[in-house]
This record gives structure tokens, sequence and C-alpha cells, in this order.
């Protein structure tokens, strides 16, 4: 296997690698990484003489392999994909597929004409508790799903920011969308997640049809830090999803997902467990989505090997992509937080940029189902426009 990007979060896969067995069957024969001294694992690698590229096209001049795990940048994510599935490798990419529907619907093109596996990093799909939980629902166990919400607030100081030349950017340097924003990245889990459990098969998620977004931004960057979205999917499915990097405090993620026999909740901050409140008065655990967090590389490796299908192949994780450029068309002018509401907190020089009464907003969103321009009291807060995505295919619609 080949590794591309050995920093950030290919560290985790760096550590998975070097912890297996010897005769686990994977070799790492080689990893790219433009700044391979980010890797805190970087004198093992080399003292086990695995070779370091700086580009994956210079891989390529020098070898091959079966499987190549992506976690580049997002909009590394369509061109990198591509060349390992070019040169017959499967392929898991790291969340979210790609900054765009066009990027995405390109990839799974070329999975399908390479006739090679490609997986999608969401680590919860690959859970035992969420295919549990998805398996129930399959089987009409909880009833006809009504209604989920999402809540995630994980605060950012300004490093992660500046950790790179593409967060929090609209597009990359060379002109690539990224749509960098949590929804689109560090909380991209959770959004996915409510697609993914509703689809109709245990490898497909649910599809959006409309979309109604409220993007704003406290932070001095290109897109949003905040976001509160509702759509409804091809079967009106009301989806309902509020996200930051711009509160004092973390919460979440908390989900709630209603359905006509049961309440399906998750509290991150709580006991951690997915639990079913039926409506008889039964109760049902599913467990920690958190848990085996590396199932994603172990069946890639496996589907490499023609050992079965991944839990979140390509077309699962290609709704959230389709989500979030609906969301971004929606409110394509990002709507700056007032001054007067936006705080700043030093922490040994790592300024934390928050909103006052941010997280309070939020949980009335995420308590009643409603965006902030529709709760009646956020003097901030205004809508987005309606978004049809019923033959979306791409972005921007304006550009097509």
């Amino acid at each position: 296997m080949v590794l591309i990007g050995i920093g950030g979060y290919g560290g985790a896969y760096v550590r998975e690698v070097l912890k297996a067995p010897a005769d686990s069957g994977v070799k790492l024969v080689g990893v790219v990484d433009p700044q391979p001294q980010r890797c805190t694992k970087l004198d093992e690698l080399k003292r086990r003489h695995v070779p370091v590229f700086d580009s994956f096209e210079e891989f390529y001049r020098c070898g091959s392999a079966d499987l190549a795990v992506i976690a580049s940048p997002i909009h590394c994510h369509r061109p990198q994909t591509l060349l390992a599935l070019a040169n017959g490798a499967a392929a898991l990419c790291e969340k979210p597929v790609a900054g765009t529907i066009q990027d995405a619907r390109a990839m799974f093109d070329a999975a399908q004409a390479a006739g090679r596996p490609l997986a999608i990093g969401y680590q919860w799909s690959y859970s035992d508790a969420i295919q549990s939980l998805k398996r129930d629902i399959l089987a009409g166990e909880l009833g006809r799903p009504v209604r989920l919400r999402t809540l995630a607030c994980w605060p950012r100081p300004l490093s992660y920011y500046t950790r790179n030349n593409w967060a929090g950017r609209l597009r990359s340097d060379d002109g690539a969308w990224v749509l960098d924003g949590p929804a689109n990245n560090a909380t991209a889990h959770f959004l996915h997640n409510m697609f993914y459990v509703l689809g109709p098969t245990r490898t497909t998620s649910a599809t959006p049809a409309t979309v109604q977004a409220e993007l704003y931004r406290a932070k001095p960057i290109e897109n949003y830090d905040t976001a509160a979205i509702r759509c409804r999917t091809s079967d009106d499915v009301e989806i309902v999803y509020f996200t930051t990097h711009s509160t004092a405090d973390g919460r979440g993620p908390v989900f709630c997902y209603e359905f006509d026999k049961a309440v399906v909740t998750y509290d991150h901050d709580g006991d951690k467990q997915i639990v079913a409140e039926f409506h008889d008065g039964a109760r049902r655990i599913y467990g920690d989505p958190a848990e085996g967090h590396m199932n994603k590389f172990r069946q890639a490796v496996a589907a490499a090997r023609g050992q079965g299908e991944v839990d979140c192949p390509i077309e699962a994780g290609m709704p959230q992509t389709l989500c979030v450029n609906g969301a971004q068309e929606s409110m394509p002018q990002i709507a700056p937080l007032p001054a007067d509401v936006i705080r700043t907190t030093d922490s040994q020089g790592d300024p934390l940029v928050w909103v006052d009464g941010l997280g309070d907003v939020l949980e009335a969103c995420y308590d009643r189902g409603a965006l902030p321009s529709e709760l009646g009291d956020v003097a901030w807060a205004r809508p987005g426009r309606a978004v049809d995505l019923r033959g979306y295919e791409f972005f921007p619609s304006a550009e097509r």
C-alpha cells in the first residue's frame, strides 16, 4: 500500500500500519507528503526503509501499490484518487469525498471504469453500532423515519486556520474548489451519518432533494465557521444539522433521530451510546459509534484483495457533498456575524474567536428543529434561499 498524507489525520494510518504484525500481509511501499517532517513517526518510517515521495506522481514513477490510502487536503482527493485508480489500485479516500459534486462524480465514474473498490473514510459508517442501527432501520424495526437532528459545536482556535494554506478557504491557491468548513471537514461525519442510516441498502445513503442553509462567519476566513442546514431527502424525510467552530465551549456531537415507532439518541458528552427508546417502552442499545475507528482501513485492505465490499463506498459518501454544495448555493455570500457579539480569548498565544450566546442559539435550534432565522429572537440571523437539488450536477450551478 501507499499512503498519501502522513501529517495530520494521515498519522493515524501511519500508526496503524506500524503496529501491524509482520504477518499481516500489509506492506507500506511508500508515503507521499511534501512536508513529511510534520509526521511524528517519520524517523520510524525511515528506520523501516519506507520511501518518502514529494508527490503521488513521483511515487508512480518508481513503483506501484495495490491500495492507495488518501489522507490529503480536500481539493487533492479527485486528482489523487483518479491517479490511483488509473494505476490499478483500490483506494480509501478520507472524508469528505471532494469539494464539489462534479469532482465526486468523476471519482465514482473512474472507480466504475477501473473496476476497483473506492472507500470513503467516514469511520462511523464502519462501526458495529451504526451498522446495527442501519440494519434495524432497513428491517423496519423503528418504523418510518420522520426527522433526524444533529448538533456539533467544536471550537477551533486561529491556529486551526493557519496550519495549512486551505483551511477555511473556498478555493485552493490553484483555483480548485475546497469549500472547507465544519460541515465539509471536521464535523462532516455527522451530516453524512444522517443520510447514511437512511440509505435504501447497506452501502448506500439517502439523497437530499432540497436544502436551505444559513452560513455565518465570525473568524477571519473566506468561508463559514457556523452552519445551520435543513434538507429533505428524496423520500421526504427532514434532516436538520447545526455545527460551528465559534462557540466558547464544545458540545457534541449529539443527535436525535425520530421514527414513528422509536426515538434514537446519542450524546458524545454523555454515555456515548446510541440508544433507541421505543414507543411501546422497549429500549435497545447499539453501542458507541466511535469504537473500531480503523475498521475502514481493515475493510479497504480486504476489498483490495477481493475479499468483500466496504460499508461506505463512494456512492454512500456523495450525498453529503451534494448537501454541502446546495448549502453554499443557498447562501453564496457568507453572513458576517456582528462585531458586538464576537469575543476573543487568548490561550497561550493561540486566540480563540467565539460568539457570545451562539451555543445557546444552536441548542435552541437543535431542540426545536428550527434554523436561527426561524427562532424569532436572533438579531443577526438571516435565511438562505431554498435550493432544489434534484438533477443538480455542478457546483456552482451558475457556472454550468
